[in-house]
């Protein structure tokens, strides 16, 4: 049932000037009737002329005003419970505890309202169950916009029961709809906590690190205490801290990673026995340890375009640290003078590949034959740095693969190539046709050939590049190689002659590139296109994959935080493809929840979309700690991602009661404003008036031809009356 309610505002005058012209139109119509009382005294004459001229003045100021419609309609009334951990503190008795108590009393007569609790969601609730205190966030702004979208059966009235500590989020307009707000708290609470625990999520291998740590305290008086930061059961450091009372301090704690991969470091404050939320005193924190730099080496055996481009991308990138050696003589070489007169710097060859090969991150050999460095007895360790994690990429040129007498060696083992025996003339070892590559149509997804937003469009621009020229010949690819590019006519063992080859050797990854020429997508193209960035991105994308940067993985999941409270809903999207970047469309996969021991804690089956994604929320932990989440396709790995459950987090940092936002909402809203549970009426004394904006419509009684023909006819009497009278 509804009803259209007008109401009046804004009186204003709508004559030409305002309001200086309106008191100047007064005292010429006042000085008009002064005279004539001056000269006829006081007659009913004059009051006709005071009436004439109080009449013409209102029309000639043009009065006018706002009438504001608005609809009220009856709606249905909707409870809100907060249902974040907030609302577990209270002394002595829990604030949950209280909402408990009053959705009891509520119970009778409340069968047609909705009751829900919000936090970082909004999720029905029964009269009969009992209020959670478990969510990270209270999203109160989002749970009243989603309650009141409800167009079919709308509600008029939304009661908000909550401590009014909520996430800080946008303004928004709920529509008319009347918000009353039950305030749930304590006048004062004892806690120390440690507030805010900031760290970098990516810290560098044996560099120091700093975390930010800010610790506040109220209803303590002061506080003079420790803050220790823990990984494990290690002290890695501590200070103390005097935090005055009902302020904060701000300090640095420093760290130094000493082992890569992910870490989990604590922070922590003693206890008071008289804490009133001891769950905020240590906070845990993850990093993921990196290298500083990509440490890369390159060894070219003469300088040519290729060899200039790729250095000076190399060069360029101030996230890699480059090693360069380009041979420009060999020792069989005829020379005019002595080697120590032409020679800028030896070749470092065993303190290279014998005492400093592990440590780089990729070793890219570029048009490279090792014969005349006397470098056969340091082959076999460049194949165990490979298969210890190593990455290796060799690059074409007549110098290379077969040309550089690298069949049946230690290098062949490793490369993803098979190579022509070493008796192959060289003439038989490179083709020097010109030709645009072919893409593999299996292989589209893979990130070394995405120059585009989707396959077709990076089969495109594929297509548009300049022609290479000249490859080295390769006897097929290895069985379980993945080759992205092929010569488009030319044929070797087994197929296609392959141009670009990817592989794996145990544990390192190996590139091989068959021609030398690749300078061409950036110089050529740069100059018929204007976009020289293929080249760059081909190369950044090869050293990252090379390298094994966690971005280019086939299979991603990621969580919508990295820290959650205990039993927190644990979002979980995630991208799944094969080691050849295919998705694994439509299939059954189980997304498993681990501790950092790796025992599975819990599992969901979920059947991927046609692009492999998939989205599953899980029940989190209830333990403090690290955890990872996986998803296996028939019991394999495909990938992981960790997170964290704390007790504390940012939503038990500032466990203080707030009524100041509930009492605005319930201000803006019209609704009312109710101190404590306690207080609160029943829900039917609660006003479910929706109401709704119609507009506003512009009153002006005196802007018509009737107000013009009023005057004229007074006029007219006053004139007639005074013919009759023989005045003028």
């Amino acid at each position: 049932m509804s009803s259209v309610v007008e109401s009046w505002e804004g009186l204003r005058l709508a004559v030409p000037g305002g309001n200086v012209v309106a008191v100047a139109l007064f005292l010429a119509f006042a000085a008009m009737i002064a005279l004539e009382w001056r000269a006829r005294g006081a007659s009913r004459l004059l009051a006709l002329r005071v009436l004439t001229a109080l009449v013409a003045w209102v029309v000639a100021v043009q009065p006018r005003w706002d009438a504001r419609r608005t609809e009220q309609t009856n709606g249905r009334l909707a409870v809100l419970v907060d249902a974040s951990r907030s609302m577990s503190v209270g002394q002595p008795e829990a604030r949950v505890d209280r909402v408990e108590a009053l959705l009891d009393r509520w119970s009778e007569g409340g069968e047609d309202v909705a009751l829900h609790q919000f936090g970082s969601t909004l999720r029905p609730m029964g009269w009969d169950e009992s209020p959670q205190a478990r969510d990270d966030e209270s999203r109160l702004v989002a749970a009243l916009d989603e309650i009141t979208r409800d167009d079919v059966d709308p509600v008029g009235g939304v009661v908000v029961v909550s401590d009014g500590a909520i996430a800080s989020e946008s303004d928004a307009s709920f529509e008319g709809v009347r918000v009353h707000t039950v305030h749930v708290g304590e006048p004062s609470i004892r806690d120390d906590s440690l507030a805010r625990v900031e760290a970098d999520p990516v810290t560098f291998l044996r560099q120091q690190a700093k975390v930010r740590v800010v610790v506040r305290t109220w209803g303590s008086g002061g506080l003079d205490v420790p803050i220790t930061l823990r990984q494990g059961d290690e002290v890695v450091t501590e200070q103390r801290a005097q935090v005055p009372e009902g302020g904060e301090v701000v300090l640095e704690l420093p760290f130094t990673p000493r082992r890569l991969g992910r870490a989990v470091y604590r922070v922590s404050i003693p206890t008071a026995d008289d804490d009133g939320v001891p769950a905020n005193n240590e906070r845990p924190f993850l990093v993921r340890v990196a290298r500083d730099r990509l440490r890369v080496l390159l060894v070219a055996g003469e300088p040519t375009w290729d060899v200039r481009f790729l250095r000076e991308f190399l060069k360029r990138d101030p996230s890699i640290d480059l090693i360069s050696f380009f041979i420009l003589r060999t020792t069989a070489d005829m020379t005019m003078a002595s080697p120590d007169e032409l020679a800028l710097i030896p070749f470092p060859t065993d303190e290279l590949f014998r005492e400093h090969v592990g440590s780089f991150d990729v070793l890219l050999f570029q048009n490279f034959d090792y014969g005349p460095y006397q470098m056969a007895a340091y082959l076999p360790r460049i194949r165990e740095y490979v298969r210890r994690g190593g990455a290796f990429a060799m690059i074409g040129g007549e110098r290379s693969f077969a040309g550089g007498g690298y069949a049946s060696t230690p290098i062949e083992e490793v490369l993803p190539v098979r190579l022509p025996p070493a008796s192959t003339p060289p003439s038989q070892t490179v083709v020097t046709d010109r030709f645009q590559p072919r893409l593999d149509p299996e292989r589209v997804h893979h990130p070394l050939l995405a120059l585009g937003a989707d396959p077709a469009s990076s089969a495109a621009r594929w297509q548009a590049l300049p022609p290479l020229e000249g490859a080295n010949v390769v006897h097929g690819a290895e069985r379980d190689a993945t080759v992205l590019l092929t010569h488009p006519t030319r044929r070797s063992v087994g197929g296609l002659l392959p141009i670009l080859v990817l592989g794996e050797h145990e544990e390192g990854r190996v590139l091989a590139l068959t021609v030398d020429t690749a300078w061409r997508w950036g110089l050529t193209s740069g100059g018929v296109t204007g976009d020289a960035s293929t080249y760059e991105r081909f190369w950044d994308r090869a050293l990252r994959w090379l390298s094994r940067d966690p971005t280019l993985d086939p299979a991603r999941l990621t969580t919508d935080r990295e820290r959650y409270g205990p039993d927190a809903d644990v979002r979980v999207q995630g991208h799944l493809r094969d080691p050849h970047y295919r998705p694994f469309a439509a299939e059954s996969v189980r997304i498993v929840l681990r501790d950092d021991a790796g025992n599975e804690i819990s599992s969901t089956e979920v059947v991927t979309d046609a692009e492999g994604a998939v989205e599953v929320v899980l029940r989190g932990p209830t333990d403090e700690g690290a955890y990872r989440v996986a998803a296996l396709r028939q019991d394999s790995e495909l990938c992981e991602q960790p997170f964290l459950v704390e007790t504390g987090g940012d939503e038990l940092a500032d466990p203080r009661a707030t009524p100041e936002p509930l009492r605005a909402l319930a201000d803006a809203s019209g609704g009312r404003f109710i101190a404590s549970p306690e207080d609160a009426p029943p829900l039917d004394e609660l006003d479910a008036t929706r109401t709704r904006e119609l507009g506003v419509v512009e009153v002006a009684p005196l802007g018509n031809v009737g107000a013009l023909a009023l005057i004229v006819v007074l006029f007219g009497v006053e004139w007639w009356i005074r013919r009759r009278r023989g005045l003028r």
